[in-house]
């Protein structure tokens, strides 16, 4: 693939189908938690997702940005 590794790719997939938090990620994929948000905070370094505060969760989604590049990637 070599733009994304296929675990955040999985990511970007989860985060399009349903913006959601770290948490909902790590479960529905099976991919440790911590594992997880050292993923999610590379995306957004990269300006792939984004997240909006609910509560006290951040609830992640993806940029035009994000958008672009799966859609590159089908």
């Amino acid at each position: 693939m070599g733009i994304v590794s296929s675990t955040k790719k999985r990511i970007l997939d989860e985060i399009a189908s349903h913006p959601t938090h770290g948490y909902k990620i790590s479960k529905r994929l099976d991919i440790p938690i911590s594992s997880v948000y050292e993923h999610l905070k590379e995306l957004r370094e990269h300006g792939l997702i984004e997240y909006e505060e609910s509560g006290r969760r951040k609830v992640y989604v993806l940029t035009e940005k994000g958008k672009l590049l799966l859609k590159a990637l089908e």
